[in-house]
């Protein structure tokens, strides 16, 4: 007896949906009528075109493959219990099914994908084992709080059970589980982290000291003036910047969170941007014009290879040859771009848009830095001068 991975179009040819083909066909377990077909309730796009619905396709094959070699596990047992309709829910496969489907980005999926690793590392469970809805009660769930915070960081263990609670709120949602168990659990706070940020007199020294790379110097400079992420900076074509009346912007769709974002920019940025300083064995944008308004193609070419390669030289000397001791990263311009904005009293709602946060309250993180730069200035200035003169 031998399962086979079976597509059939539906939706006007524009899906395909995917099921298992037994043969010679099975006795059903439930109702004892020979059963060749066994929907799985997943779907493929035809012809992929996005990278997305290409990515999407791998991890539904992969899941589909999953579950065909399972069934063809029981198969060889003598087992039909695949065909049941009211079998045990199991929480691994929703999990998996869940994350693939939400509109979230690889990183975040990555995440997602260890908090459920760290789940079945605290059952001890084997990677093709289930863990059944009606297994996990509040038990089972405290127990699981407890173990993240012993083996992980404060942070890293509020990330990974809020994974494993965000799921189990779907299930409740979706009518899988009876009862709101993540009520009875509270979730893990998280730690206020140190907000490491340049100044500006530390930017302008930056500006002045040359980088072995000097794409990735203006790449670095031009995320301290715009805000955005490495990964946008990455993936910003000419294309995306707006020439208006008002002044330059971009138009882009954020990586990591998938929205859309426009953003103003400054004069100084596009300068940045159009520079041409990448020394002479560099290749260039050939698709590029003399014109900045004219330009198309990828802003900065080859930024992530040449970033990340020999894990990050280039990056880590310019920060040392500044003489700036303080742990830079890439992702401190975003930082340096969102305090010193505050810094200089822009509205902190403005600052959430430019920097196309969903909630404002992921802004206010940086107005706690503000607020202390603040205070330690009110003490800047003082008086020689004795008590009685007073």
């Amino acid at each position: 007896m031998k399962a086979t991975l079976r597509k059939r179009l539906i939706d006007n040819g524009t899906r395909y949906s995917l099921r298992l083909d037994i043969y010679p066909p099975a006795p059903h377990p439930e109702t004892g009528r020979l059963t060749r077909f066994v929907n799985l309730g997943m779907s493929l796009h035809v012809n992929p075109k996005s990278k997305e619905a290409r990515l999407e396709n791998k991890e539904t094959m992969a899941l589909a493959n999953a579950i065909l070699a399972k069934t063809q596990l029981q198969l060889h047992a003598g087992r039909y219990d695949f065909m049941m309709t009211n079998k045990p829910a199991d929480f691994i496969e929703f999990f998996k099914k869940h994350t693939q489907e939400r509109n979230i980005s690889n990183s975040t999926k990555g995440k997602w994908n260890n908090a459920l690793k760290k789940l079945q590392a605290f059952l001890k469970l084997k990677p093709d084992q289930p863990l059944y809805f009606s297994e996990i009660d509040k038990n089972l769930l405290e127990n699981f709080r407890t173990y993240l915070l012993a083996t992980s960081m404060v942070n890293t263990a509020g990330t990974d059970f809020s994974c494993i609670r965000t799921a189990l709120n779907h299930a409740y949602r979706n009518d899988i589980m009876k009862v709101k168990l993540t009520e009875k659990v509270k979730a893990i706070a998280r730690e206020r982290t140190k907000i490491i940020y340049l100044t500006q007199e530390e930017l302008n020294t930056l500006v002045k000291t040359p980088c072995g790379q000097p794409l990735i110097k203006r790449a670095a400079l031009f995320a301290a003036l715009t805000g955005m992420r490495i990964s946008d900076v990455a993936n910003l074509t000419w294309e995306d910047v707006v020439f208006e009346p008002t002044g330059p912007c971009v138009h882009f769709r954020q990586r990591k969170t998938k929205g859309l974002n426009y953003l103003p920019i400054s004069q100084q940025a596009i300068k940045i941007a159009s520079a041409t300083d990448e020394p002479a064995d560099e290749p260039k944008d050939k698709a590029t014009d003399k014109k900045t308004e004219t330009r198309t193609g990828i802003v900065f070419p080859r930024l992530i290879e040449l970033h990340t390669q020999c894990k990050r030289p280039h990056f880590k000397n310019w920060i040392r040859d500044a003489g700036i001791q303080k742990n830079i990263t890439f992702h401190t311009m975003r930082h340096t771009f969102a305090t010193l904005q505050l810094l200089a009293n822009t509205n902190i709602k403005t600052l959430s848009e430019m920097l196309g946060h969903t909630k404002i309250d992921t802004t206010m993180i940086y107005a706690h830095v503000v607020n202390a730069s603040r205070r330690a200035a009110a003490d800047v200035i003082t008086l020689d001068m004795e008590e009685q003169e007073v």
